[in-house]
């Protein structure tokens, strides 16, 4: 599936019996980006997910002759045919039958082409169609002539519109976000053709698929749109095939196939499921017991009108079909496919059903499109049987957006549980942390303090051994004071014996001269006694 970038995210593709609408399989379109990082705006990737996703694309700027165009929701495909219808309601188609008749008398003369009939169907192609549908079908199963094929592609969508080229050309003139997208997907579509091989044939490719993307801006810019487009180009100018494109995607509704929420392609292949079940049960529950579901091979028929790895002359085919019958055909292709191809199908595991989808599904009508329309004729789908589907998917898939939403809430509050989780862990971890550190400094702490009061014993020891010794000082101090105090009155007493001494020495000299005196008294008073009694 290289050429159209698809990639297969089947890692869930193993489950089986799933709901019709096949959530889990998703179809991807991822372009890659240039390494020009300027450009990043111009090159946002288009996803194609068919897992009640939608096309994930950017749109353009907002058109000013469109802005009601975007602002009206992907699913309301009529609303927006309004407003192409309001604008672009010119019809022109004078000049256009009036070439195609002309080329219709070049086929005069070749006896497999019924010229009358095909003459009527530019006369009025309505009438014919209203008048006698079964004959129009016969000659749809043999063909259209191919040099009326492009000219009659327009007739049956109502697509000859001079205001629609006149827009084209005025698209032209405008940049569109998705120009490098586009040229460096056109190698892509129909590699093998030719046409598209050449300047020219690219350049048509890339002026289509960039005016369409600037025209519906919700759409923007689909590999898938390459395969329609390529087709339409191989049979009319880029103008003609641009109003073409427009009427596919509004009036034929394949518009729902490409917008955001992709309603009508999930629509359709639940449709077909259940198609399948109806008119193929035994492929239907073998597809099913092997876990293959639509979405893993139908969505790129529906999405290209099976221009995807499907041989050219069949896609006219279809398309020859789906512009006069309506969308709704694909079923009967696709169920025509089916059945043509269900001997081998039944004998096919899940690798090698994905393989032959992808690869050879279309060689059983190889070179046979009349079989082909007139296998996809055979089933008998009633338009009101469609319509109990549609309501069915409605009803489903509103069941399905109502558990989405539920889910989407649980996912919600699953993220901001698990945001405040994380946020929780991260403060548990913190405080954990810190935690570890307070108790690593409780433990140093402790040590420390173990440190310390073993210092303090110690200091204790010492203070014990200093006061004891402090002790002793005071003690030998005291008895030095008393020793200093005694030697203070010791010489205090040694001085007044000092000078009790002198005083006694004074004393006694004073004594001696007193004894002295005295006895000089004594004797002079004997002396005076003795002269007394002498006398």
């Amino acid at each position: 599936m290289k050429e159209l970038g698809l990639n297969l995210n089947n890692k869930k593709l193993l489950e089986t019996k799933r709901p019709g609408l096949a959530k889990h399989f998703t179809l991807e379109v991822k372009p890659e980006y240039d390494s020009d990082k300027s450009g990043s705006n111009d090159e946002k990737s288009n996803s194609i997910v068919m897992e009640s996703g939608p096309i994930m694309i950017v749109s353009p700027e907002v058109h000013e002759d469109w802005q009601l165009v975007s602002n009206v929701e992907s699913a309301k495909t009529p609303t927006y045919y309004d407003v192409i219808v309001s604008k672009l309601n010119h019809s022109d188609k004078v000049k256009l039958k009036e070439e195609a008749k002309n080329n219709l008398k070049a086929l005069k003369d070749q006896p497999d082409t019924d010229w009358e009939f095909w003459a009527s169907v530019i006369t009025d192609f309505h009438k014919v169609l209203r008048t006698d549908h079964d004959k129009f079908c016969a000659h749809l199963s043999r063909g259209i002539p191919a040099p009326l094929r492009g000219m009659l592609w327009q007739l049956f969508s109502d697509a000859i519109n001079n205001n629609l080229e006149e827009k084209y050309r005025d698209l032209l003139n405008e940049p569109s976000p998705y120009e490098k997208l586009i040229r460096r997907d056109l190698p892509r579509a129909f590699p093998h053709v030719d046409y598209f091989n050449t300047k020219k044939g690219k350049e048509g490719l890339f002026n289509v698929i960039k005016a369409y993307s600037l025209f519906d801006e919700q759409v923007g810019y689909c590999q898938g749109i390459h395969f329609l487009v390529g087709c339409l180009l191989l049979h009319m100018p880029e103008e003609a095939a641009f109003s073409v494109l427009v009427k596919l995607m509004s009036r034929y509704g394949l518009r729902g196939q490409f917008t955001p929420k992709m309603d009508k392609l999930h629509e359709r292949m639940f449709q077909f499921e259940k198609l399948l079940s109806i008119h193929l049960p035994q492929v239907h529950r073998h597809l099913d017991a092997q876990g293959v579901l639509p979405s893993m091979y139908a969505s790129q028929w529906f999405m290209t009108l099976f221009a995807y790895r499907c041989p050219l002359d069949l896609v006219f085919a279809v398309f020859d079909v789906v512009l006069v019958e309506g969308a709704d055909k694909m079923l009967n292709f696709a169920l025509a496919l089916m059945k043509k191809n269900q001997q081998v199908i039944v004998c096919l595991d899940f690798e090698s059903l994905l393989e032959f989808f992808n690869g050879h599904a279309f060689d059983v009508y190889k070179n046979s499109p009349s079989e082909f329309i007139e296998d996809a004729y055979s089933f008998d789908i009633p338009s009101r049987l469609l319509h109990k589907l549609s309501k069915q998917y409605s009803a489903e898939a509103a069941r399905q957006e109502k558990l989405q939403c539920m889910e989407d809430d649980v996912k919600r509050k699953n993220i901001e549980l698990t945001e405040k989780l994380k946020k929780l862990k991260y403060a548990y971890k913190t405080l954990n942390t810190e935690h570890q550190d307070v108790t690593q400094e409780l433990v140093q702490a402790k040590m420390s303090v173990a440190m310390l009061d073993e210092e303090n014993q110690r200091l204790k020891r010492e203070l014990a051994a200093i006061h004891s010794g402090m002790l002793k000082v005071e003690k030998e101090n005291e008895y030095q004071r008393q020793l200093d105090r005694l030697m203070d009155n010791n010489t205090q007493l040694v001085d007044e014996n000092a000078e009790l001494k002198c005083r006694l020495e004074e004393l006694k000299v004073m004594m001696a001269e007193h004894k002295l005196k005295y006895t000089k008294s004594v004797n002079k008073n004997e002396e005076i006694k003795k002269q007394f009694l002498l006398k």
